[in-house]
């Protein structure tokens, strides 16, 4: 996902800033792009987006989060079914507070 966001920023929106306006506020991309890529709130370090270690770390720190929550998944189903509950819950809970975060609660 992040790859593909980067992508097709890089080749089609990069410069059209009325084009990334209209994409965000029609369907609540920030937020949809939230839930599927957390490590995306990286780039706010880098707002003229001359670096190119923050996407290299923001794909990094998003596969190692999703590698993570999958072991966790995996320990608890063929290991302890108790490590499955407290996977799913730090997943909701993490989702919980970023948006909360986000949004400015």
């Amino acid at each position: 996902m992040p790859l593909l966001f980067l992508l097709v920023y890089w080749a089609f929106l990069q410069g059209n800033a009325s084009l990334i306006h209209s994409i965000r506020s029609m369907i609540n991309f920030d937020r949809v792009l939230l839930a599927v890529w957390p490590s995306w709130i990286f780039f706010v370090a880098d707002p003229e987006e001359r670096s190119v270690a923050i996407p290299v770390v923001s794909v990094a720190v998003n596969a190692v989060l999703y590698g993570a929550i999958g072991w966790l998944v995996w320990f608890g189903l063929y290991r302890h079914r108790a490590m499955l509950g407290v996977a799913i819950g730090v997943v909701l809970l993490g989702w919980y507070f970023l948006f909360n975060w986000y949004a400015g609660g």
